[in-house]
């Protein structure tokens, strides 16, 4: 029952714009992104946790609807075993975005250091937002132990955006 409430409030956000509140970002401004991150995903050799933190920088330009663009760089702890870093960069139009990166998983007790493509399309809600993360790997360190391989699951970021610049009626 909870979950059918749930569904609908997502979709009356996801689909009225109208919602949005008049503090929506304005083109001209940019906004500094900090935060927590969350991610389940799988990969071959089973399931993988990640705890971390991500920092981005983004602006919004004169669009209908508005979108903006940015860079992002991401860390997290990957089941406690090993390190994973990314970085690229972002798109957005109104709660819709998408990221395109570079990720690398450091050797760790499972697997060899690992480089791959970063995927993700995402949907944002200011503070709140939630991904599809699909990674895509392209170089695997030579080792005794196998790479990491690809990556697809749900990512979750709580972050604070921190105005830089702030455009109010119109004005840089």
């Amino acid at each position: 029952m909870w979950m059918g409430a749930l569904c609908a409030s997502f979709e009356a956000l996801a689909l009225s714009p109208w919602l949005i509140p008049a503090s929506f970002p304005q083109p001209g401004d940019i906004y500094l992104n900090g935060g927590f991150l969350f991610s389940a995903t799988g990969r071959p050799g089973g399931g993988a946790t990640g705890l971390g933190a991500e920092l981005s920088l983004h602006a919004f330009f004169e669009a209908v609807p508005i979108a903006g663009v940015g860079v992002f760089g991401q860390w997290q702890s990957i089941n406690g075993e090993h390190h994973r870093v990314c970085a690229g960069v972002q798109a957005t139009t109104l709660i819709l975005g998408a990221e395109l990166g570079v990720a690398h998983d450091f050797a760790g007790a499972q697997g060899v250091a690992t480089t791959s493509v970063h995927l993700q399309p995402f949907l944002s809600l200011g503070l709140l937002t939630a991904g599809l993360r699909i990674g895509i790997p392209v170089v695997t360190a030579p080792g005794d132990k196998p790479g990491y391989g690809s990556d697809i699951g749900l990512v979750l970021s709580l972050k604070l955006p921190v105005p830089l610049r702030k455009n109010f009626d119109g004005e840089g």
